[in-house]
This record gives C-alpha cells, sequence and structure tokens, in this order.
C-alpha cells in the first residue's frame, strides 16, 4: 500500500473519529435520554430509485471515489464530485439499477473554509495551506475549469473547502480569493456558483447533476470541464 493511499486512510480515521467526538458531545447535551441509538447505525431513507435497484452499498468518499462498506472502490464523476464540493469523509451511497448508477451524498462530514496558495506539481492540482504540513490535493476538473473559466493562475490565493479539525490530504476548490498580483481581488470568482450556472457544463438532454438533493447519474455523466 503507497503513502498516498495510507494518508488518505489514516485522514478518514482522524474525521471519523472526530464524527464521533461530536456525536457523543451532542448525545450528552441531550442528556442521553432522546438518542435510542448511534446515529450511523440508523437506516437512511430509501429513494425512489433505491426500490428498484438490483444493488445498494454506502461508503465514503475518500477524495476521488467512494470506498464501500464492502471494501470495494466506485469511482465518483469528477464532475458531480466538484459541484457537490464532496470532502473526504463524506457518506455516500452507491445505487445501480437496471438502467443507471447513481451517487448520493447521504451524511456530509463537518467542513470549514481554508485558504492557501493554488500550485500544480506533476499533474497534481494542490493548494498550500500555511497550518497544514501537506498540500492539499484538488481535483483536476475543478482546476481545470477554474483555470479557464476564471482566470486561476500558479501563485493565486484560493478558498477550498476541507473536513474540519482534520489534517486534510484532499479538499474541494471553492473559490479564488486574491489573483498573483492583484490585491484588489476579493472572493469575487466562486467556482460553485459559476459551474453550476454554465450552461456548457450541462446540456438539457442530460440532467446527470441534480445539486438539490445530491444526486449524481454515472450514466452519461461526461461533461466539459475545458
Amino acid at each position: 500500500m503507497n503513502s498516498k493511499k495510507i494518508a488518505t486512510i489514516l485522514n478518514l480515521i482522524e474525521i471519523a473519529d472526530n464524527n464521533l467526538k461530536t456525536a457523543k458531545s451532542l448525545l450528552t447535551q441531550l442528556g442521553g435520554s432522546e438518542v435510542s441509538r448511534p446515529a450511523s447505525h440508523m437506516p437512511t431513507q430509501a429513494s425512489v430509485d433505491e426500490s428498484d435497484a438490483l444493488e445498494v452499498v454506502e461508503g465514503y468518499f475518500d477524495g476521488e471515489s467512494m470506498i464501500g462498506d464492502n471494501g470495494q472502490t466506485y469511482l465518483i464523476p469528477p464532475n458531480y464530485a466538484s459541484k457537490t464540493q464532496l470532502v473526504l469523509g463524506d457518506r455516500m451511497k452507491w445505487i445501480l439499477t437496471t438502467s443507471r448508477e447513481i451517487f448520493k451524498l447521504i451524511q456530509p462530514a463537518l467542513r470549514e473554509r481554508a485558504t492557501g496558495t493554488f500550485t500544480v506539481e506533476d499533474d497534481r492540482y494542490l493548494v498550500i495551506v500555511d497550518k497544514h504540513p501537506n498540500p492539499v490535493q484538488i481535483l483536476k476538473a475543478s482546476a481545470t475549469y477554474a483555470m479557464k473559466n476564471l482566470g486561476l493562475q500558479i501563485g493565486d490565493e484560493v478558498a477550498i473547502t476541507i473536513p474540519k479539525d482534520s489534517t486534510p490530504t484532499w479538499g474541494a476548490f471553492n473559490s479564488i480569493v486574491k489573483s498573483h498580483g492583484d490585491d484588489s481581488l476579493e472572493d469575487s470568482k466562486i467556482f460553485n456558483n459559476d459551474f453550476l450556472s454554465d450552461s456548457n457544463n450541462q446540456s438539457d438532454d442530460d440532467p446527470d447533476i441534480e445539486a438539490d438533493d445530491s444526486e449524481a447519474n454515472v450514466v452519461d455523466s461526461e461533461e466539459n470541464f475545458l
């Protein structure tokens, strides 16, 4: 197992531990009498798609894919991960029906905003955040879209979303805070809103992304980022 995968697994453990501490704190605040069992064991509400599903698997987002509770890896379309701004530790669901595959975000990990310097190394798109020991990687799809459509350049200060109270290996690109050499720009180029509203990135007959319910249809999910 390579060092990158080990770092991701350790990050997932750290996030899970933080979520457990938060859940215990909330339970203590409630006096422990209003919750009959841990939230992680509560079944999620079944959707219409699940009623016809051939298979349903839950798992965690690792920065690029969903790692199923069954140990299998399910590649998540980068357009969906970018638009939904998935972060490491998000609880996901994969649904296989007779006509399509679907990903759903069912339990978001705790999030926080961080700012850092954008750079590229060996085809890896990174953000250097001062308070973290290692660069935070962002999806290539997000970075290349922002470079072409928002004018993102190496050296720009950017905002990203990362798992809260963790040492992240992956983050979700959010906005350009300050362009390199331009002190006047302040959060004026926001990735998510621009991407969602760009008609070039979603055709009328290919509505594979539904941001309202955090659902992605894998079939016909290829969209233009460049």
